[in-house]
């Protein structure tokens, strides 16, 4: 069965640090992940620090070049993620619209190309972002959770820009249950994995998530022989 990995880096920790560790990691497994940079103002940033350029993820873009450099899939998150966490999914078509397209010239200024997919903070949409991944001719998109791709449709609002929903359910929401404990989060993710779907298993990750933590599923995955491939090869098999 497939296994896919994805990364969400929205902090300047994440950025920093956490980017490089993950890359180590799937090297040494030689695993290929999708990553999704966030340009704007950190998640771990305080309310006066998020107004310094220097504490905004572009003034890591060169950290973001070795994710593409190492064969990995580098897609665009919203430019300000914690913005984009608790307001996008009742937002209207202005909001969306004007900080989709902040994220867009951060990406152009940043990397000389236009972004070829995207992912949602915290899992966060709505059907004036499904319409602009289609406007914008995005090669994909992986902004909910589901079972299997799909084209996705929102208050009869059509995208042709396939979505690759996140099916393992994230470790914030595990952790926020109180149910596990963090020394066997690794049984129940490793349990939950194993349903079979079409399209295999997508797991995502922050870039701050503890590496140790990711080296257990990564070990255990392989033990029972699972094939990872990054979002774009999903992408292109759905098609």
């Amino acid at each position: 069965m497939r296994t896919t990995i994805s990364v969400s880096v929205e902090t300047i920790s994440g950025a920093t640090a956490g980017v490089e560790r993950l890359l180590a990691l799937f090297s040494a497994y030689e695993i290929k992940a999708a990553f999704f940079v966030s340009l704007g103002p950190g998640r771990d940033s305080g309310f006066l620090r998020r107004l310094a350029a220097s504490n905004h993820l572009l003034a890591h873009a060169d950290v973001f070049r070795m994710i593409g450099n190492a064969g990995h899939d580098l897609g665009m998150a919203p430019w300000d993620a914690s913005a984009w966490a608790s307001g996008a999914a009742h937002a209207d078509r202005a909001w969306t619209l004007t900080h989709w397209q902040r994220a867009v010239d951060s990406w152009q200024d940043a990397f000389n190309a236009d972004p070829s997919s995207h992912a949602a903070t915290d899992l966060q949409a709505n059907p004036w972002l499904f319409a602009l991944e289609e406007e914008s001719n995005l090669a994909f998109a992986s902004d909910v959770l589901g079972k299997s791709p799909f084209l996705p449709v929102m208050q009869n609002i059509e995208s042709r820009c396939v979505q690759l929903p996140v099916t393992l359910a994230p470790l914030s929401v595990l952790r926020a249950t109180g149910k596990y404990q963090e020394s066997t989060l690794h049984e129940e993710l490793f349990a939950s994995s194993q349903k079979i779907l079409p399209a295999g298993q997508h797991w995502r990750i922050t870039a701050d998530e503890d590496p140790g933590l990711v080296e257990k599923m990564i070990v255990m995955w392989k033990g029972s022989s699972r094939e990872f491939l990054p979002l774009s090869a999903v992408a292109e098999a759905a098609a």
